[in-house]
């Protein structure tokens, strides 16, 4: 059969599905991976067979001025009360409103080129499946438009369904505070009425969904899901020769990920979390570029900074992992058997307006990315970040609640408190056999290739 894959044009979500596209690959079907134009090389040194969307000399859709802007904190909230959210529910739908829904938007836009693209390309090669990320949903509309089955692939929790869920249960509460019913269906709604496609729950959230999340991270959803263990990928390089041997002293990673290294300067975290670690007698790898090192003075002698090193390198020969609770990176732990310190604080996910114009630190602008687009034509917002990754209060939740990590707050700890947890875990062997517990409900799931029987079955189904 023929698949088309439609990953947001980002390493963060390309390389979870690429071992799933590798699979169908190995099995005899034919596989090409449709995304922005400028993302074809990056495909390419996954070996897949990319599809080029758009124009390869414009400015990709989130680099424009006229990009989606976040949804006020004031309204993020409204939403939240006529929901009924819990405090834990609200972070969830903070995720979606505030933060998953803009890049969502920039691949159904009418006005560019890409969602065009993709349906044209859709109709004219007739795949039979569609893999679709969340955040690229035009690949949905190209499927009903095609005739293609089609499932997403999710890549953390499944948000986009939770929120889709409780958006149904209280419409008549949304209405009465005149709020939109579904914004989901807003942001699809005029590519999908461009191509004559209905707006209905499978639009929204698949006809089923591929879910790599470890057995009990994701909350109860009503979507049809197919379980997959989430391999770690995180492209292929040589090996650095120093990785060739085990170190002398216990080794620990420390990683900030790769989905904001571009476009946040600077990190709040780093200075505690380097003082303690210079305090104790282990040898750190840092993976850090230049923009997240903005600030730091000075780096400990026992810490190693790189700009890059593949963690499905590193991690088999670290004693722990010090992140910022991405879910790439809690994955790949998790398969590697490595206890996880997360990056975690208090504070609520949702972001702050600041209107000053001179760059606050951990802000952000729309349009910005530092080394590609680093001025923009027109004055726009910053937006502050919280000083945590969105995901990562409910994966360090799940890794402490099962002995597997624990939990660094730069916000409420000193240094000398986060030096005792950092050799803690390192050290007692009770965070191993914790990590053992939770590598087990990982190695439970389905492999990509034992999901490819199942993923025939639907599109033969079609």
């Amino acid at each position: 059969m023929r698949v088309l894959f439609t990953p947001y044009p980002s390493l963060a979500h390309l390389w979870p599905i690429a071992p799933l596209a590798w699979a169908l690959q190995n099995a005899g079907h034919e596989v090409r991976v449709a995304s922005q134009a400028r993302f074809a090389d990056a495909i390419v040194k996954t070996g897949l067979t990319p599809v080029r969307l758009g124009d390869p000399d414009a400015n990709e859709p989130r680099m424009r001025d006229d990009a989606r802007q976040p949804a006020s904190p004031e309204e993020v909230l409204r939403y939240a009360d006529a929901l009924g959210l819990t405090a834990a529910e609200r972070e969830l739908w903070i995720i979606f409103f505030q933060y998953l829904l803009n890049p969502t938007s920039d691949y159904l836009r009418t006005d560019l080129p890409e969602a065009g693209d993709l349906v044209a390309f859709a109709e004219a090669w007739r795949p039979d499946l569609v893999v679709w990320d969340a955040t690229f949903a035009s690949g949905a509309v190209a499927a009903k438009v095609c005739g293609a089955a089609h499932v997403r692939l999710l890549l953390g929790p499944d948000i986009f369904g939770f929120s889709v869920d409780k958006l149904a249960e209280r419409a008549a509460e949304l209405r009465a505070a005149g709020l939109s019913e579904n914004p989901l269906a807003d942001v699809l709604r005029p590519l999908a009425e461009r191509h004559g496609v209905e707006i209905d729950n499978e639009l929204l959230v698949g006809q089923w969904s591929v879910d790599q999340m470890p057995t009990g991270l994701n909350p109860p959803l009503a979507a049809k899901t197919i379980p997959m263990r989430f391999m770690p990928f995180t492209g292929a390089a040589a090996v650095p020769e120093w990785l060739y041997e085990n170190p002398e002293r216990p080794r620990i990673a420390l990683t900030l990920g790769e989905s904001t290294r571009r476009f946040v300067p600077g990190d709040a975290r780093l200075p505690k979390i380097l003082e303690a670690l210079s305090t104790l007698d282990v040898e750190v790898v840092a993976t850090l570029n230049e923009l997240q090192l903005q600030g730091i003075e000075e780096i400990p002698a026992n810490v190693r900074v790189l700009d890059w090193v593949n963690l499905t390198q590193l991690l088999p020969t670290c004693a722990a992992i010090i992140h910022h609770g991405g879910m790439g990176t809690t994955a790949a732990a998790i398969a590697f058997r490595v206890p996880q310190l997360i990056l975690d604080t208090e504070e609520s996910v949702l972001m702050r307006q600041v209107r000053d114009t001179t760059p606050a630190a951990g802000s952000f602008q729309v349009g910005k990315e530092f080394g590609v687009r680093e001025e923009t034509e027109t004055e726009t917002t910053q937006w502050v970040l919280p000083e945590k990754k969105v995901e990562a209060t409910r994966n360090a939740n799940y890794l402490i609640a099962r002995g597997a990590g624990a939990r660094l707050d730069h916000q409420t700890q000193t240094a000398d408190e986060i030096a005792k947890v950092i050799l803690q875990v390192v050290t007692d062997p009770a965070y191993r056999e914790g990590v053992d517990k939770v590598h087990a409900i990982w190695d439970a799931m389905p492999n990509p290739s034992e999901v490819v029987p199942a993923l025939e079955r639907i599109a033969a189904r079609r």
